[in-house]
């Protein structure tokens, strides 16, 4: 289920995917494992323009779980990207794309 958010003072909608998680090599070696974070953000502001970004970030799993890494994830990375913002229902999102897009 998506997530959405709204920028008053800077006019920006973020519709943000899932966060998801999975466990990848990190290097060469077997022994090093690393939970890989990642998400798909669309941004869309009042210049009818529209930005879709991956958002990812690597965590060493000997000192994460999947949960741990999504928080850590959310609390700063994710963080940095909307904060300011507001969350919205979906409704408030579709009706401030509307506007955007008429």
């Amino acid at each position: 289920m998506c997530e959405y958010y709204f920028d008053e003072e800077r006019a920006l909608a973020y519709k943000i995917n899932p966060i998801t998680t999975s466990l990848v090599q990190n290097g060469d070696k077997d022994e090093q494992k690393a939970i890989l974070v990642h998400t798909n953000i669309k941004v869309t502001n009042f210049k009818k323009e529209k930005i879709r970004r991956i958002l990812s970030e690597l965590y060493p799993a000997d000192q994460y779980d999947f949960e741990s890494a999504k928080k850590k994830f959310r609390d700063t990375l994710l963080f940095k990207v909307i904060s300011g913002a507001k969350k919205i229902s979906e409704k408030e999102y579709e009706s401030i794309k509307e506007i955007v897009e008429s």
